[in-house]
């Protein structure tokens, strides 16, 4: 086994998750879509390089955008679905997620 097989092997917590802040850039641009939603990113590359952080209000920038597509159930649960699936592909066996309702109560959802 190489370094990288032995690290996906072990098993990983993952400790204070936003779940807004999981959310992988083709699934923003599917919901915003759906929900016919603008976002301040060109395309899903735009995207990517947004989540290279350069301090907290960069975070701020991108958690926002993505939190602001998420209207109805079906958003939060594909969001949802989509992170615990990533947890299994990379062995997490214990997550402490986390949910911001004043997030989404502050739109009206």
């Amino acid at each position: 086994m190489n370094i990288k097989q032995i690290i996906q092997a072990l098993p990983k917590a993952e400790l204070h998750v936003h779940i807004e802040g999981t959310f992988e850039p083709e699934l923003m641009f599917e919901i915003a879509k759906r929900n016919r939603i603008a976002i301040p990113y060109e395309n899903v590359d735009a995207v990517r390089q947004a989540y290279d952080f350069h301090n907290l209000q960069s975070f701020l920038d991108i958690y926002y955008a993505g939190a602001g597509v998420l209207l109805h159930e079906e958003d939060f649960y594909d969001l949802t679905r989509a992170y615990l699936e990533r947890c299994r592909e990379d062995n997490v066996v214990h997550t402490e997620i986390f949910f911001d309702p004043q997030t989404h109560t502050a739109r009206g959802v």
